[in-house]
């Protein structure tokens, strides 16, 4: 009977271990500051996964060097699902192909958990352009010398523009900016023919008629800016939108990252999450650890010829 009781204990004790996870907070690390889209997205699901766990779930930032400081906190930490991180995908898919050198493996020292979201671009023009439509800007490119804006070298923004423009066969010459009001800015005087924007920076100036969106990257119509035609709706059958994703330091057991890609996946599917994520120019996605890992190798896959070719080089 002893024996019988010893083993029936033995066997139900790594269970136990399991369903008690988490059993104290968990942080979540984001290379984004704090007040911007990323950032407040990240604490409304940390907030509902806290709700869920019946634990604090905690937001600490830590921005700079493209992402570099915060992975690397995130891949010291301790391989037990209690610090996770929300990346960006430039952090694995740019940054590792645009300095000399990583303190991590991008590759080996992570684990992916779950896509978060989608971010789409909206390629914009003041509201006197004479660029009024994708088409427009194409032929316009073709006739002139047009010039494009947004964030700096090396960036998401600049790397999809890169990679638009080869399929479009667009020439412009782009400027690099420090901010989007900057690049606003520039397009209301007069100073940009295009710029490249997310939609939560850009909608209020569109929404007030001074500037005009043209495309946005989203393969469908973008429930923020709805009338707004997709690129593919103007002649180019492309679709490039960065993407946010959790991830956690390699070695996490896999019954808990099954239950934070689960839990993550729960709360991407309730509306109002969905809802308040658009407001933050977002696509709610959801996916499993294994759609990540293929989504971190393709993109690396086209980003590293792209990158070499331009000559980016990060500091």
């Amino acid at each position: 009977m002893f024996k019988q009781t010893a083993l029936a204990l033995a066997l139900l004790t790594p269970l136990a271990a399991a369903a008690a996870y988490p059993d104290k907070p968990v942080k979540i690390i984001v290379s984004n500051p704090p007040g911007g889209p990323v950032d407040v997205m990240l604490r409304v699901l940390a907030s509902k996964l806290g709700a869920a766990w019946g634990q604090p779930v905690v937001v600490e930032n830590r921005p700079g060097a493209s992402g570099i400081i915060s992975t690397s906190a995130l891949v010291k930490s301790a391989p037990d699902g209690y610090t996770l991180g929300m990346v960006v995908a430039s952090t694995v898919t740019i940054v590792p192909f645009a300095v000399d050198a990583l303190p991590f493996d991008t590759q080996k020292d992570l684990q992916p958990i779950s896509l978060v979201a989608r971010t789409p671009f909206i390629f914009i023009v003041a509201k006197e352009s004479p660029i009024k439509t994708w088409e427009d800007f194409v032929r316009e490119s073709r006739a002139r010398n047009l010039s494009v804006g947004s964030f700096s070298i090396g960036t998401a923004f600049h790397l999809v523009w890169e990679q638009t423009a080869r399929r479009a066969g667009i020439k412009a010459l782009y400027v690099p900016s420090s901010s989007s009001g900057k690049t606003q800015n520039d397009l209301i005087g007069g100073q940009l023919d295009v710029g490249l924007d997310a939609p939560s920076s850009a909608k209020g100036l569109i929404d007030s008629g001074r500037l005009r969106a043209v495309a946005i990257t989203s393969p469908e119509r973008f429930g923020g800016l709805p009338d707004t035609p997709t690129l593919k709706e103007s002649g180019l059958d492309y679709a490039p939108q960065p993407w946010i994703g959790l991830m956690a330091p390699a070695g996490v057991p896999r019954d808990r990252v099954a239950l934070i890609q689960k839990s993550v996946s729960d709360i991407l599917k309730d509306p109002a999450m969905r809802a308040q994520m658009q407001t933050l120019g977002m696509i709610p996605i959801g996916s499993t650890p294994e759609e990540l890992g293929a989504t971190i190798d393709a993109d690396r896959t086209e980003m590293a010829p792209l990158i070499k070719e331009l000559g980016i080089k990060l500091q």
